[in-house]
């Protein structure tokens, strides 16, 4: 946050020209409705944060996860290069262009099951509820863990297991309800999900059309629960020309 309000104060000392303004210049200039004063500091500083995290880490943390699921899978990174190969990246124009990848699409999809980069959402109740007979009072926090649901055996079919396939003919599973919550659900359901498929798609076909990715050592990876699902140390990976 220290480095997000250094940001802030520069930009406040020395605007940023016409021609590159940013996501920042917006909201310094942005004026309440009402009564026209402008943004704190502090919510000018949290705002960007938000950004930062939501736009930028957990696209990330998801771009990692599939890249190292597939370097620990080289039959379905093959199948994925044949796949970008037949419509490279350099042709994307358009979000209806990434349909040239869907079983991208499906590994994208199942990283995001096996390791969401947000592990959980909070929920809190504005007014008496009750949830499978628990009595909810204004103010109470409900936890949601997408960690658990996207592992259950009630819901999955050998859940622990990478299976791009069982997505199949589905372009956005986490519109339908039910156990696959990536994205979170109902009516704050993040407003940044078809973006950050696109992202990843993009950068991930771009890496594949390029490279032959493998784990450099056989040191395991395991998921760490902090802000992200994180790995518990930064891996290294091999690149071979593909």
């Amino acid at each position: 946050m220290a480095a997000v309000d250094r940001l802030v104060a520069q930009r406040r000392r020395e605007a940023a020209p016409a021609a590159s303004r940013d996501m920042l210049d917006l909201l310094l200039a942005a004026r309440d409705a009402e009564t026209g004063e402008a943004l704190g500091d502090g919510e000018v500083r949290d705002q960007a944060a938000t950004m930062l995290f939501a736009g930028f880490e957990t696209t990330a943390r998801l771009l990692f996860w599939a890249t190292w699921l597939l370097a620990l899978d080289r039959l379905e990174q093959d199948r994925l290069r044949a796949e970008v190969a037949a419509f490279p990246p350099d042709r994307v124009s358009g979000l209806d262009d990434l349909q040239n990848w869907p079983r991208l699409r499906m590994v994208l999809l199942e990283a995001l099951r096996l390791y969401p980069p947000g592990g959980m959402i909070l929920r809190e109740a504005v007014e008496p509820d009750e949830i499978l007979g628990h009595a909810m009072s204004p103010g109470m926090h409900a936890w949601t863990s997408m960690w658990v649901l996207h592992r259950h055996r009630r819901f999955w079919e050998e859940p622990e297991a990478f299976r791009p396939g069982r997505f199949a003919g589905q372009f956005a599973p986490w519109t339908a309800g039910g156990a696959y919550m990536p994205f979170g659900a109902g009516p704050r359901i993040c407003i940044g999900a078809t973006f950050a498929m696109a992202e990843a798609s993009i950068v991930l076909a771009s890496l594949l059309a390029r490279y032959e990715v493998a784990p450099a050592d056989k040191r395991p990876v395991l998921p760490v629960g902090k802000m992200t699902t994180m790995p518990d140390h930064e891996p290294l990976f091999t690149l071979a020309p593909a």
